[in-house]
């Protein structure tokens, strides 16, 4: 049986009308012939009471309580939400099992709050979705060889999924969340940015090192070390969303715009990044009149241009405008 692995982030397990709405995506899957696995993350963000950084104010801040103690309190959150969700899909008829870190065969490095996914053990989840269960996982963590739980760190339960995803050679995982795919930019600053339908996963990795937020590069890095095709897509609607696979050749034209703040200067500093086949000196031409007081720069199909923080907005719908 072909495996789907499906990933639903806090806002999807967050709330009775989210996970139904998740329910709907595993139900919807298995009636295609599909086995399901689903990884969770802890459920909804600061301030719910079993999200992560809610449990860590029960302890002393980093650099005071013990990485080990914070690491296996961290666990905690994913575990509530695995057992929840998994009993969630058990009242509406669907056989689930849920699972941690440990007992998925999840094997890490062990450096706590930044553990990198090292193998598993696939038999037990393998044997759960034959037997007609859909294993629910707890993202974010694994078990190091000194037996000690360990979590990933931002963007851990993407990760997590894909290397699931990839370790048991699955058709494709599918990142669940709270937009439909992923747009050429943020919509929020530049309202008619498309979401695309596919978008080369090498691209992708350059945007999303580059501060494009929809999913974490570290996922993406993961993807294109196994070649499993990933998809983001919304809980909420049925859209197919936006596929990240190995294109050849590359489409012609604007892939997208990231945007990270933060950089250092004298005064707050961001970079905008644009990957476009190609980037042509037209292109970088106009991008110098536009942006006078920028520092830009080309690398093939890659643009950079370094704005004052303040200007970051602007400088992101002039550069749409000329590579769109």
């Amino acid at each position: 049986m072909e495996i789907i692995v499906v990933k639903f982030g806090g806002t999807s397990v967050a709330d009775e009308r989210a996970r139904t709405a998740a329910i709907g995506q595993i139900k919807n899957i298995l009636k295609e012939g599909y086995g399901v696995v689903a990884v969770v993350s802890a459920m909804g963000r600061k301030g719910a009471p079993y999200a992560t950084d809610t449990l860590l104010s029960l302890v002393r801040p980093a650099g005071e309580s013990a990485p080990r103690t914070r690491d296996l309190l961290m666990t905690c959150g994913e575990t509530i939400s695995a057992c929840v969700f998994a009993d969630s899909l058990e009242q509406e008829g669907v056989k689930a099992m849920p699972m941690n870190g440990m007992t998925a065969g999840i094997k890490t490095d062990g450096v706590y709050n930044a553990a990198e996914i090292t193998g598993m053990d696939t038999g037990r989840v393998i044997k759960a979705v034959e037997e007609g269960y859909v294993p629910v996982i707890t993202g974010f963590q694994g078990i190091s060889e000194n037996c000690d739980m360990t979590t990933l760190g931002r963007g851990g339960s993407d990760t997590s999924a894909v290397a699931i995803g990839g370790y048991l050679g699955a058709r494709g995982v599918y990142i669940y969340t709270d937009v439909p795919g992923i747009a050429e930019t943020d919509p929020r600053i530049v309202k008619e940015a498309r979401f695309l339908k596919e978008v080369d996963a090498e691209d992708m990795l350059t945007l999303a090192e580059n501060g494009a937020g929809i999913i974490h590069p570290r996922a993406v890095r993961t993807g294109v070390g196994f070649g499993v095709p990933v998809w983001v897509r919304s809980t909420f609607d049925s859209d197919p969303g936006t596929a990240i696979v190995h294109l050849d050749p590359k489409p012609a034209g604007l892939v997208g715009l990231a945007l990270k703040k933060g950089l250092p200067g004298e005064e707050p500093m961001a970079a905008v990044t644009v990957v476009s086949h190609p980037v042509t000196e037209e292109a970088v031409s106009k991008a110098k009149a536009a942006l006078p007081g920028a520092d830009i720069a080309k690398e093939g199909d890659v643009l950079r241009a370094e704005v004052k923080e303040t200007e970051a907005a602007d400088a992101v719908r002039a550069l749409y405008d000329i590579f769109h």
